[in-house]
């Protein structure tokens, strides 16, 4: 079952807690409706159970329940009184804590002025000898002021209080609260005056009104789930966020190991980039920022630099006659020899074709010169091809100013002039 999005479970929450509580308020009307008649096992109590003398004729007609009660003088508070069980099971009464009042509709005729006592007998675990004619009880009373006539009599069961006699009957300590939770019977009697009376009672029904759902059992529920879903969904979302989390952290290792991969590729391009692919030594553009730190010192520090320009004599003859792989070992083996020979603060670049570049930091003309001419008589010695001899020519130059392209001009020129003038020798510019 799909979970409820956040934005629509909680407003759905609310408008059900503001529903249920405006329908515990408005609505939600419990009732328990007993008519009083025949099928009831109405019975009387008076004071004889105490030694009175009080005379109670109970009538059960088809709609009502009739007593008449004389009092008699004697040693006992007297009264009469109509017992009507509520349940027909022993042991098995109901709770009536759910109600919050009780409406009794009765006839009281009574020439003197007095007034009607409500009782509500709760089951009770220990009960007196005194108890014995209606069981183990506790006595919840409400007293009435009855008017002339048939009336409805409505009585909140939060009103219910249990009497002084009853206490007095007991131990000290007991509790001493109205309870409701095992009620076995209504009993209505006659009141508290001590005069002699004759009083007629009739009683057509009694109605327990009540909630569906108490409004304290309706709050504790609905903050029940109220909390649940706070506690759920702090889970849920603690466990979604932990989820994120290890999916970010796999996430970001991948990316991690892209970007270690990319870093490689781009660094393997770049290196491609400033690499003559053949000779694994760099390219012109390789040897950019090679010019410009040394621009930089030079302007700055005014470190002196040489640049060694060459290139290999007849290098077409040789593509020409013995092939452009013969041509590649060629250069393969002459930078080889060169990289062998230079400082480790120098540079060889190639330039273009069969030309090299040899940038020579703090050198200046002189030893470029004899450097030039250590490379030369170092190539013309060496078997660089076993079909060919190889030579080069040189042309040095010094820096002088921040200008590459002259640099490079006069270096060029004198290699124009070491070709010109035979070949296999160094010129300076």
């Amino acid at each position: 079952m799909r979970i409820l999005r956040q934005e629509i479970y909680y407003p759905l929450l609310v408008l059900v807690t503001l529903s249920l509580m405006l329908w515990q308020l408005l609505g939600m009307n419990h009732y328990l409706h007993v008519p009083v008649n025949q099928s009831l096992k109405v019975s009387t109590l008076n004071d004889d159970i105490n030694g009175g003398k009080s005379l109670a004729t109970l009538t059960i007609n088809q709609d009502n329940a009739h007593l008449n009660c004389q009092t008699a003088q004697s040693a006992t508070f007297p009264f009469c009184s109509m017992l009507i069980p509520l349940s027909q099971q022993p042991d098995q009464y109901p709770d009536l804590r759910k109600f919050h009042s009780i409406v009794l509709d009765m006839v009281v005729h009574n020439p003197q002025r007095d007034t009607i006592l409500v009782y509500l007998l709760n089951s009770e675990q220990n009960a007196t000898p005194a108890e014995s004619a209606i069981g183990q009880t506790r006595a919840n009373l409400q007293t009435i002021n009855p008017s002339s006539g048939r009336s409805e009599y409505t009585l909140a069961m939060n009103r219910f209080y249990v009497p002084s006699w009853w206490i007095f009957s007991k131990p000290y300590g007991i509790d001493t609260n109205a309870k409701m939770d095992q009620v076995k019977y209504l009993q209505i009697a006659t009141g508290d005056s001590y005069q002699l009376k004759n009083v007629d009672i009739k009683l057509y029904s009694f109605t327990f009104i009540g909630k569906w759902i108490a409004a304290k059992d309706l709050y504790l529920g609905l903050l029940f789930i109220w909390i649940t879903s706070i506690i759920g969904h702090s889970i849920f979302l603690t466990l979604s966020l932990r989820k994120k989390y290890l999916s970010s952290k796999i996430k970001a290792a991948e990316l991690d190991r892209i970007n270690n991969f990319l870093s490689i590729e781009r660094d393997k391009f770049e290196s491609m980039a400033k690499t003559d692919p053949l000779t694994k030594v760099f390219n012109r553009a390789g040897l950019s920022s090679v010019l410009s730190e040394l621009i930089s010192q030079f302007s700055t520090l005014s470190q002196p630099a040489s640049l060694v320009m060459f290139d290999i004599d007849l290098f077409k003859r040789i593509n020409d006659t013995y092939g452009h792989d013969e041509g590649d070992k060629v250069l393969i083996n002459l930078t080889a020899l060169v990289s062998s020979k230079i400082r480790e603060q120098d540079v060889l670049a190639r330039w273009g074709g069969e030309e090299f570049v040899v940038v020579c930091r703090n050198t200046d003309i002189t030893g470029a010169a004899i450097f030039a001419e250590h490379l030369r008589a170092s190539i013309e010695h060496e078997l660089l091809s076993r079909l060919c001899s190889v030579t080069c020519s040189f042309g040095v130059a010094q820096l002088h100013s921040a200008n590459v392209d002259t640099w490079f001009k006069r270096a060029d020129e004198a290699l124009y002039r070491a070709k010109s003038q035979g070949r296999n020798q160094v010129e300076q510019g």
